[in-house]
């Protein structure tokens, strides 16, 4: 068992007398060590029998995290000290306060008065007895004291029970300099008969405290900790617990692959146990999303879960403890000849082992870390519904096999290579991303020297013809994501850093740079040449709209400049002349930067337009003999 002989010792420890030093639990963030103590609390939390007479002082763990006062901390004690100062029918232990005070504070009378009585303590707690010291049945006297249940530690009266054990946790994470903080806690070891436990990452206090402080940590360390352990994290454990924790119906399939997760926990070397805590919550919450009907066909649905939570913890692993690049997982390194870009080579034996699925067969890697990061299940639950292990009617085109070709057995290797190739020189009927796709793939494959038939230069040049006659005047990029940079297909590009594979990129971007000129200026055109007496005002919200062709908000593009100047004249002069100040006030609300965010810079053809509305506004005459502006824009 992990950390058995760190239980033991602590087990010996917190019974000993008075071993007048403190226990320091390290270990990194995510190591388990909350999750240790609080095992082993509430085994000492169960062990007495008290009676109605005694105070029973169970473990008090305390969380230090952004705590920068002394005071804080005596504040939560306090808040913990007070529910044990009631018997078991919860009626206060008067009783035993007057031993306490008695023997404490060396009080002895025996007649009425009353007596207010302040002891001086940081916290107050204001108690109103009768006491009846000697037992003779007459009042000995009423006392009202402001009791502190802290000093209730340094008492050794017989009626208290239970070992006074103090846990301050998160002690890296407390605001507090390290050395006041130590002397703080070091007067309850020294003074109160305290068995002081304290829980950190210690690397970090070091590493804080050097930057501070002209001490070593090491040399005040000493004086108040006696023994430090590291708490490893104790996977099995901790996976049984999160596990029991699951209420969906997802359950028996997770206990069912419980040695799965403990392989990948492993095998990611990350030993964090609340990153792959959340990464188990996150996927019970995943899969509450998806389709029912999945899970009728058992078998499949094994198959699916098995598959998804692989790649779901390897990527939550990674992705969670700062490693971003994990999207790239399974993408790029079939075709990279660069040992750095094949990072994730550990995995590989659990996708071996468990007869996994490429990890691009099942979904995309961008869709599933926007889940991990921003917890938008819509894209990733839509590709688990369609999964290809139910293989709902989506049957794979060769170059889609071929994109693996370095998993192929060497006929099928041939066999797709010939019909793709074949295909992409003599067939047009392609996608622009199967284009790039392919090129990419004929790229990787010309420069491992395992495709002869035609060269770089040869395969740009049929990319570059079959780009040109596709329609790309229907081509959207998903908003966030680009298909024609990132991939697609739920596949990355080969050989997409190559220079050949670049330059198609520029090409196609070149052409619908051009359809969207072109689209842009049919829009702009729409909204001025129809403008008429009955819908001028509706300019400012026509222009502000967002229209998908443009990919963006339609004021956002050069309007006039798109414009035909003598059309656009005959329009306006068809205008009434309140129709005509109503566009002027349009035009200086979008050119002039003092009245608006946009266009810093006028340009001259639109400073013209300005001086010809400034114009008509000063002699309204002048449009009028205006029948041919040459000056307009």
């Amino acid at each position: 068992m992990t950390n058995k002989a760190t239980k033991e010792y602590l087990d010996y420890f917190v019974t000993s007398q008075n071993p007048n030093f403190a226990v320091m639990l390290k270990g990194k963030w995510g190591a388990g060590k909350t999750y240790f103590i609080r095992g082993i609390i509430e085994e000492w939390d169960n062990k007495h029998v008290i009676s109605e007479n005694e105070i029973d002082l169970r473990p008090i763990y305390i969380s230090l995290n952004g705590i920068s006062k002394k005071n804080e901390i005596i504040e939560s004690l306090r808040a913990k000290i007070s529910p044990f100062l009631y018997s078991k029918g919860t009626k206060f232990a008067a009783d035993i306060l007057k031993g306490f005070i008695k023997s404490t504070l060396k009080i002895d009378f025996d007649f009425d008065f009353d007596f207010d009585f302040d002891f001086d303590f940081d916290f107050d707690f204001d108690f109103d007895f009768d006491f009846d010291f000697d037992g003779d049945g007459k009042g000995d006297g009423r006392v009202n004291i402001n009791f502190n249940p802290i000093s209730i530690f340094k008492s050794s009266n017989d009626k208290i029970k239970g070992n006074r054990i103090l846990i301050f946790d998160d002690v890296e994470r407390c605001k507090i300099p390290i050395d006041e903080l130590y002397g703080f806690i070091n007067d309850f070891v020294e003074h109160s008969q305290c068995k002081v436990i304290l829980i950190s990452d210690e690397d970090k206090i070091d590493e804080e405290h050097t930057k501070d402080s002209k001490y070593k940590y090491h040399v005040f360390k000493e004086k108040i900790i006696g023994q430090t352990f590291e708490i490893k994290p104790d996977t099995e454990q901790a996976i049984d617990f999160f596990l029991d924790s699951v209420t969906s119906d997802i359950k028996p399939n997770l206990i069912e692959l419980r040695d799965l997760i403990i392989k990948i926990f492993n095998i990611s070397k990350k030993e964090n146990l609340r990153v792959l805590q959340r990464a188990i919550y996150d996927f019970e919450r995943l899969f509450k999303f998806t389709d029912r009907e999945l899970s009728k066909d058992d078998e499949k649905y094994k198959v699916l879960i098995k598959n998804f939570l692989s790649y779901f913890l390897i990527y939550f692993l990674e992705f969670k403890t700062g490693n971003e690049d994990i999207s790239s997982f399974q993408e790029t390194q079939l075709f990279s000849d660069d040992k750095s870009e094949k990072k994730y080579t550990q995995y590989e034996e659990i996708v071996a082992t468990y007869s996994l699925f490429h990890s691009t067969k099942l979904f995309t890697s961008f869709r599933l870390i926007d889940f991990i990061k921003n917890g938008d299940y819509t894209g990733l639950v839509s590709e688990i519904n369609n999964s290809a292990i139910y293989a709902k009617g989506k049957v794979e085109k060769d170059w889609e096999k071929l994109w693996y070709w370095q998993l192929l057995d060497d006929d099928d290797f041939l066999s797709l290579l010939d019909s793709v190739s074949i295909s992409f020189f003599t067939t047009e009927k392609f996608h622009i991303t199967e284009i790039l796709h392919i090129s990419g793939i004929l790229f990787s494959l010309i420069d491992t020297k395992l495709y002869k038939k035609k060269n770089k230069s040869q395969v740009v040049n049929r990319a570059k013809q079959l780009i040109k006659k596709t329609n790309l005047s229907e081509f959207k990029d998903e908003i966030g994501f680009s298909m024609l940079t990132w991939g697609s297909w739920q596949k990355a590009y080969a050989s997409d850093k190559t220079e050949e594979f670049k330059s198609l990129i520029k090409y196609t971007q070149d052409i619908l740079q051009e359809i969207k000129h072109n689209k842009s200026t049919e829009i702009v055109e729409d909204i001025f040449y129809d403008i008429t007496n009955d819908n001028v005002d509706e300019l400012y919200q026509k222009t502000r709209n967002y229209n998908e062709n443009l990919g963006n908000i339609i004021e956002y593009t050069p309007m006039l400049a798109k414009l035909n100047p003598k059309k656009f004249s005959e329009t306006i002069l068809s205008l009434s002349n309140d129709s005509i100040f109503k566009l002027k006030h349009f035009f200086e609300y979008r050119y002039f930067p003092e009245k608006t965010y946009s266009n810093g810079v006028i340009q001259d053809h639109q400073r013209r337009l300005i001086i010809f509305f400034r114009c008509y506004e000063k002699y309204p005459a002048i449009l009028y003999s205006a029948k041919s502006l040459s000056f307009m824009p």
